[in-house]
């Protein structure tokens, strides 16, 4: 008796996410590629990052891109954050330079078609 209280409410649930699913347009999730200009990075040394955004192959242009990063050992302190400028064809772009040795983690943020992309990435600074 139990079970057949909750099947009414069940296939209705069903009916209407099925409902709600079917649109004529799928959406496309965007999609973001990471580089740095160089793999080896030294004090002081200008260090370009750049994010690609793209959605079906396709370039995204208006993104909303930022760079955060910070020494690791230092991870309990404030990030930096720096916006990325828009190099054009889905490419942003952002210059830093570092002062200290050591370890450093980078974020990207990249709000691009209503979803924020983000991954984080290690690199080391030397003398």
């Amino acid at each position: 008796m139990d079970k057949k209280k909750w099947v009414i409410p069940f296939l209705f649930l069903v009916s209407l996410l099925a409902g709600c699913s079917s649109s004529e347009e799928e959406f496309i999730f965007p999609e973001a590629a990471f580089t740095m200009s160089s793999d080896i990075v030294k004090v002081d040394e200008p260090l370009t990052l750049e994010v690609k955004v793209t959605a079906a192959e396709k370039e995204v242009n208006d993104a909303d891109v930022s760079f955060e990063y910070w020494l690791e050992e230092k991870a309990d302190e404030e990030h930096t954050k720096i916006p990325a400028e828009n190099a054009g064809k889905g490419t942003y772009t952002g210059e830093i330079s570092l002062s200290e040795p050591g370890v450093y983690s980078v974020y990207f943020h990249a709000d691009a078609l209503d979803m924020h992309l983000m991954d984080k990435y290690q690199f080391t600074v030397t003398e």
